[in-house]
């Protein structure tokens, strides 16, 4: 599967240029083993190897979707020649798990790179492209979902819920839904998400919803990863692991706050406020936002949710946070059932997906299923009165009955003790 693509074109004289008016610009670009390979050369074949080199750096770090700098830096990458004189990746950060394609040309004064990221072929578990049988994520329903939530809810910001691979829609496939159906923000359950969202070119703000390991806060700085604090302990391990010096970019923090779910964050005033005052202290952290998790929002528990809520006002409203940080209170059943207890952002899962977390319990909202499984009948025959069909004989037909076979099974999810339910089924359908 292709990973990314990217292109990148440089004037060959505007290169030596800059490496004439900036004296450690060769030694900035170029690795030792590249330094040595332009030393050899001379005059024109010099200055093209060296803006060869500059643009299928540039190109790499387009088609990784960071740029140069934070994800990935010049000497990272080193570019050489093979046996046949084909310019090819001896080096570069990514090489446990894509493959690089990359291109040299030149015409004139310009040279032109090309640079094309492929993952590894995928030789552990097997993905099945050959099946008569797949699923389809609509992203209209998704724009659709996303549409309806923003309004009932009235909030500024969506940010879309892309835990356990998209709640298993696929996260490739659902990052491009929500950000074309109006998200925001994304947010995770672990900094491996997080990363891969990164990775996958998202520069939008990116949440992890679960406590990380201390000594990984430095990853997430380096990804501008939003990590939770939920309690001081937690905050004071995690700043031995940041770099004594202040500068480049801080670790940006949302400050959990417990009020009643019992999981994770932070429970009485006296550590919040403590918390609140390390932070604005060191300059190497940034509190992005705070917030806090309903238990009982998509059930008429309505005295609990009113509980939580008051116990939000008590622990936060005389908390001197700075200005322009996100306060994010409402999951799905927050947005979907209650008067919204902050405009700011709404974190929302089930509902994008078309899920009713209420279970219809509460009142009905025009939410629709984004996830389809289809299949074509693989094979249809007619048998008489008395036939048995599949296992356990547990369905014998009463008459001369057609049968049809879907490539799909319990092995794919489907419960063998549905065996016998009514379903509802298609017939002559154009399948897309």
């Amino acid at each position: 599967m292709i990973f990314g693509n990217g292109i990148d074109i440089q004037e060959i004289s505007a290169v030596e240029e800059l490496a004439l008016r900036q004296p450690n610009f060769i030694q900035k670009i170029l690795t030792p083993t590249e330094i040595d390979l332009y030393a050899d050369k001379s005059g024109k074949h010099q200055a093209e190897f060296l803006a060869g080199r500059y643009a299928a750096k540039e190109a790499y770090s387009k088609a990784l979707g960071t740029g140069l700098g934070a994800e990935v830096n010049w000497q990272q990458l080193e570019v050489l020649n093979d046996e046949h004189g084909k310019p090819y990746f001896k080096m570069h950060p990514r090489h446990n798990d894509l493959i690089v394609h990359l291109s040299i040309s030149h015409s004139g004064n310009l040279v032109k790179t090309e640079v094309l990221l492929e993952n590894f072929p995928n030789t552990e578990i097997p993905i099945s492209t050959h099946r008569s049988a797949w699923i389809e994520v609509s992203q209209a329903a998704v724009a659709h979902n996303i549409k309806m939530v923003k309004e009932i809810s009235g909030a500024k910001r969506f940010m879309a819920i892309l835990k356990a691979n998209a709640y298993g829609h696929g996260m490739p496939q659902m990052v491009e839904a929500a950000r074309n159906g109006g998200a925001d923000a994304f947010g995770v359950a672990t900094l491996d998400e997080a990363i891969w969202l990164r990775h996958f070119g998202v520069q939008e703000p990116v949440l992890v919803l679960g406590i990380i390991e201390p000594e990984q806060v430095q990853l997430a700085r380096q990804h501008q990863i939003i990590v939770p604090v939920a309690n001081l302990a937690w905050l004071n391990a995690a700043q031995k692991w940041l770099p004594d010096e202040v500068g480049g970019s801080p670790l940006l923090i949302a400050l959990a706050v417990d009020t009643g779910m019992t999981r994770i964050g932070i429970r009485t005033a006296v550590e919040l406020d403590q918390t609140l005052k390390t932070i604005n202290a060191d300059q190497r952290l940034k509190l992005h936002s705070i917030g806090m998790h309903f238990a009982t929002a998509d059930t008429k528990n309505e005295a609990y949710f009113e509980k939580q809520l008051a116990r939000w006002h008590v622990l936060t409203d005389d908390l001197d946070l700075p200005e322009g940080i996100w306060r994010h209170l409402a999951n799905s059943g927050t947005a979907l059932w209650h008067s919204n207890p902050s405009t700011d952002v709404i974190r929302i899962g089930a509902a994008m997906y078309g899920f009713d977390s209420s279970q219809g319990n509460l009142a009905h909202r025009d939410l629709k299923p984004v996830l389809s499984l289809k299949a074509k009948l693989v094979q249809v025959k007619q048998v008489e009165a008395g036939i048995s069909v599949s296992y356990g004989a547990t369905y014998t037909t009463k008459d001369k009955t057609w049968i049809g076979t879907v490539p799909l099974g319990y092995a794919d999810g489907y419960l063998r003790k549905l065996q016998g339910a009514t379903l509802s089924y298609q017939m002559g359908v154009m399948w897309k």
